[in-house]
């Protein structure tokens, strides 16, 4: 039969893997790319035996990839990146023996790289890229000869570069960054070819840089590494390099000498000069951007670039977009250009005061249309930093503007404790990148601005000269000075022990690297008109949490530490500490914090929907929360704890995860809260064994009846409020029957009766998805296994609730525990009887966040009104 070919690209056609193709035996290439297809990868793909080339890069498909794909043993291309992909990559793509070409870049897939790749002897392009989960060890490519691209970038590689990688005579292009490579660069090379670009940015090489990369004619970036230059060690110093080697990027970008900070900042990315509303946003039209550095003539900022538009044949890119149509939209000046990259751009804002600032992101999609042509179908996605967190994900200028040729500006609030700002536009493998041509793709932006959310602080005025001043003064206090040193000493032996805590405060707050702002005391009175009762919107974990307003109109929520709660200095400064290194959607956001005086404050996001527990329990309160809404407050939370568990640079247990520490901002976004219990989970710690601090109904038995935490103890709470999510029911007060102390029990019972779906909450009627529910369902319950080993960890939880991993094998183990183990007994026989000794507590109650009210067990109701 003869061969064929089947080229679908950029058609915008959407639905599942059309599975007429798969019957289409004969196919030996075959390309969806830059389609809206979503759903599994069907294993019919099998089918196609004959199939060389298969491109299905840019879609939407989700799920594991099929054990099928492993059957298609005469591939040579394979390009599966920019999809939604679950599990981790697979070890049957060693089969293919045959693969040229394999490109798995933003594919969300989980590392680590699999051994069994160095079977593919015959690559000469191998593109890996922002790989999640856990991290690699370097693959074995010692085989590979013919390489001549190799991409293995934000995989979470450790340890050092293999010396044979400097020996492959074929390779032109080496990108290894962002990863955590250690150790140091080969002082010989033996690539007899020419490599024309090497990007080690973002790992921890240390050593001496080799001459042979100082003297090569290569594009290389060396930027945030640990390298030194020449004998005596000295570290690289940032300066500009006469080749195209960046060694090093300033990490502590020091102010000049006359101290003079700067608090605003406004800069015009990829043009000249503007004057907007009377504002002058600085030009930017420097034309590189591979591997640059370039700080402002003035040194009021910065920004460095990094990478190269690949595969489009063009060996001088250009880093400046220019709009393929005429503007109509405001102050168009700021958008005809903008600055591109193609693998990730920061611009830092230099020697500016700390404190809270808003950032103002400009956006407009110049170079992709409205119109019917093919420019039309491209799509660009990236991520966007700032201070080091996630601000957007998967960022679609276009999509977010309502079009090609409109603006959008996104705004934050960033906050400055070093004196430098920095801001990153990354992209992470996702979008198109061949429409309307090869290399169309990576961050743009059009313009930044960047001005305080607090008054600038006034010069001091120098202290006054003069003999004649000198002698007088110094007459008056020789007159006066002893019955003042007399009264001076005794207030300060009175003063210095009311201090002391405050000063052991402000030493531990010191040895924290906090990114947030410090709030003067003055600015917290004045937002909450010195803590006016009728501002009190709730009692949290230190003491009373007030709703106040600052002077640029941002509402806040100020926790105050009581002098008579049980969470005392060590928690002050733990939960600071906690959640200032914690950055996600999913976890409440900090703003900053104040010790002046006698006061222990914390400052937060304002929540305008208070917490979970006041929307499902609190009757005067109560929310009409729909289906998908509660489907995304679930997911919410599984996504915030996960990252706590697994994702962030610290592991930490909550170990008080409640409906009454889940808040819910204007959107009904679910947010983490109180970090006051948190404990980290330390690597190589199996367990912590503490003292049980938490809620009762909530806490995992393991824990409350012997103290032993792990993160399953987060999970099993997790489990709790899953369950009232769905019930909208309160898991200790709400009692069906006699003989059930919790909603958990009664729905240990309905699992066995197979009537799980009696637990939905009435309010929703038939407006709900019945498999999302009983998806929902069973989920809490693998969570709530009495048995800690048999829960899921979060990750997988929440890769369960988003359909991309299938819950049948877990429903085995979960039946399995449930005929081995009396889950329901071993909990009501602790719940019923708790020790005296156990810290823990049955209340109910909302904290940092808008007008609270607390729920005790016997069901009385306490409000704060405000």
């Amino acid at each position: 039969m003869p061969k064929s070919c089947r080229s679908l690209m950029g058609n915008r056609l959407s639905g599942p893997f059309p599975m007429a193709l798969t019957r289409i035996t004969t196919l030996t290439n075959l390309s969806i790319e830059a389609n809206e297809f979503r759903g599994q990868i069907p294993a019919e793909i099998g089918h196609l035996t004959q199939l060389e080339k298969l491109i299905i890069s840019t879609n939407e498909f989700t799920g594991p990839l099929p054990a099928a794909l492993s059957l298609l043993t005469n591939l040579t291309d394979l390009r599966i990146s920019g999809n939604n992909l679950s599990g981790r990559v697979p070890d049957f793509l060693a089969k293919l023996t045959k693969l040229g070409k394999l490109q798995i870049e933003g594919s969300l897939l989980e590392g680590p790289i699999p051994p069994g790749l160095s079977k593919l002897t015959n690559l000469s392009d191998l593109r890996i890229s922002d790989l999640r989960g856990s991290g690699s060890v370097f693959p074995d490519l010692r085989g590979m000869q013919s390489m001549k691209a190799l991409v293995l970038r934000n995989c979470s590689i450790s340890g050092g570069i293999p010396s044979y990688i400097w020996s492959m005579e074929n390779l032109t292009h080496l990108d290894l960054s962002f990863n955590e490579l250690t150790g140091k660069v080969t002082d010989s090379f033996t690539n007899r070819g020419t490599v024309d670009y090497i990007y080690l940015t973002g790992n921890s090489l240390t050593g001496n840089i080799p001459d042979w990369l100082l003297r090569s004619n290569s594009i290389v970036d060396l930027s945030f590494n640990n390298f030194t230059i020449g004998s005596s060690g000295r570290p690289t110093q940032c300066q500009g390099s006469a080749n195209n080697v960046q060694p090093c990027l300033k990490k502590n970008f020091p102010c000049a000498s006359n101290g003079q900070y700067r608090s605003s900042l406004h800069i015009n990315c990829g043009d000249k000069e503007a004057i907007v509303n009377g504002v002058k946003y600085e030009g930017d039209t420097t034309p590189k951007g591979a591997s640059m550095l370039y700080v402002s003539p003035d040194s009021n900022w910065a920004f460095s670039s990094t990478g190269n538009f690949m595969d489009d044949n063009i060996n001088d890119d250009n880093y400046i977009a220019s709009s393929t149509s005429k503007l109509t939209m405001p102050n168009s000046k700021l958008y005809a250009k903008a600055r591109l990259s193609p693998l990730s751009l920061t611009y830092y804002g230099l020697c500016m005061h700390n404190g809270s600032y808003t950032v103002k992101l400009h956006f407009a999609e110049i170079i992709f249309t409205n119109d019917s042509t093919y420019r039309s179908l491209g799509k660009r996605k990236f991520n966007v930093f700032i201070q080091g967190r996630m601000v957007l994900e998967d960022f679609d200028i276009e999509q977010s503007a309502g079009g090609a040729g409109k603006l959008v500006i996104k705004t934050f609030t960033a906050y400055v404790t070093n004196h430098t700002l920095k801001i990153q536009f990354y992209w992470a493998g996702r979008g198109t990148t061949g429409i309307p041509y090869r290399g169309f793709y990576g961050p743009l932006i059009s313009a930044i601005s960047v001005t305080p959310n607090f008054q600038i602080p006034l010069a001091v005025e120098p202290p006054q000269t003069g003999s004649r001043t000198k002698i007088s003064r110094t007459s008056k206090a020789l007159l006066i000075g002893g019955p003042i040193i007399a009264i001076f000493t005794a207030l300060v032996v009175g003063i210095w022990i009311k201090r002391r805590r405050k000063n052991l405060v402000n030493q531990d707050l010191r040895a924290l690297d906090l990114q947030i702002g410090s709030f003067t005391l003055r600015q917290i009175k004045a937002a909450t008109r010195n803590f006016d009762p009728a501002n009190k919107i709730g009692e949290g974990g230190f003491g009373s949490v007030y709703k106040g307003l600052l002077s640029d109109g941002t509402i806040i929520a100020v926790k105050q530490l009581s002098s008579k709660s049980k969470q005392g200095n060590r928690e002050f400064v733990n939960e600071i500490g906690m959640i200032s290194a914690l950055q996600h959607p999913n976890l409440v956001r900090l703003y900053g914090c104040c010790t002046e005086g006698n006061q222990l404050l914390l400052v937060y996001e304002y929540m305008e929907n208070n917490c979970l527990a006041r929307a499902l329990f609190v009757e005067e309160y109560r929310l009409a929360l729909d289906w998908p809404t509660r489907r995304k407050i679930c997911l919410g939370i599984a996504r915030g704890l996960a990252y706590l568990h697994e994702e962030s640079a610290i592991r930490i247990v909550h170990r008080d995860i409640k409906a009454s520490n889940i808040l819910l901002d204007k959107d009904l976004d679910a947010k983490i809260s109180d970090f006051g219990l948190a404990k980290l989970n330390e690597d190589g710690h199996t367990h912590i064994s503490t003292k049980v601090a938490g809620t009762i109904g909530y806490m995992a038995p393991e824990y409350a009846m012997r103290g032993y935490l792990t993160d399953k103890a987060d999970v099993y709470s997790f489990g709790v409020v899953a369950l009232e999510i769905v019930s909208g029911k309160s898991n200790t007060n709400y009692r069906p029957k006699e003989d059930f102390v919790y909603l958990l029990d009664w729905a240990c019972v309905l699992h066995e009766r197979g009537t799980l779906l009696e637990l939905v909450d009435p309010d929703l009627g038939s407006n709900y998805s019945t498999e999302e529910a009983l998806l929902m369902l069973n989920v809490a319950l693998l969570c709530t296994n009495a048995a800690p080993t048999l829960r899921p960890k979060m990750s997988n939880a929440v890769s369960l609730l988003e359909g991309h991993t299938p819950l049948q094998p877990f429903l085995s183990e979960l039946s399995l525990a449930a005929n081995s183990l009396s889950s329901s007994g071993l909990r009501r026989n602790f719940w019923e009887n708790p020790s005296e000794s156990q810290s823990i507590t049955a209340q109910v109650s909302c904290n940092n966040t808008s007008d609270s009210s607390s729920l005790d067990v016997d069901g009385s109701l306490r409000h704060f009104a405000t």
